[in-house]
């Protein structure tokens, strides 16, 4: 089950070493869901971390893991909720459910950063997944259920 009490502490799980100061989860359009910061942070500082981010995402995302050194230090963007063996077979480029975004110092290494990231999507998985089966199950039809009439 997927509920944001224990999805912020997931996160909060990934903020050690004290370096690592930041995890945010969003969809690839941009929507925050959740983040946790070490020192805390204003929201407007976590959107300039998902916009930078879904860029780096757009910009990475065949390779499936984004790294970038910035002006806010290190970024680490992962997907999670993505159907890797559909979405190849049918030759479709298909968005993850969400996306992962790490923020370290420069001081933590790219392979501790990964670490993390892939520990917190190894949990995410599926939940997010099941949300996705969900998604893709047709609404059902409102048969029987009286329409009003328009004028």
């Amino acid at each position: 089950m997927l509920n944001l009490t224990n999805l912020r502490v997931l996160l909060a799980q990934a903020l050690s070493p004290s370096t690592l100061h930041s995890a945010v989860l969003f969809t690839p359009e941009g929507q925050l869901v959740s983040f946790v910061s070490d020192p805390p942070r204003s929201k407007d500082e976590i959107r300039v971390i998902v916009g930078m981010s879904g860029e780096i995402w757009q910009e990475t995302k065949e390779h499936g893991l984004g790294m970038v050194d910035s002006e806010i230090g290190r970024l680490l963007v992962l997907p999670i909720g993505q159907q890797r063996q559909e979405s190849e077979a049918h030759g479709e480029d298909e968005d993850p459910l969400m996306i992962l975004a790490l923020n370290a110092s420069n001081t933590v290494s790219w392979k501790q950063m990964e670490a993390k990231a892939r520990q917190v999507a190894a949990h995410l998985e599926k939940p997010i997944g099941d949300i996705r089966a969900k998604l893709a199950v047709a609404p059902s039809s409102p048969i029987g259920i009286p329409q009003r009439a328009t004028r």
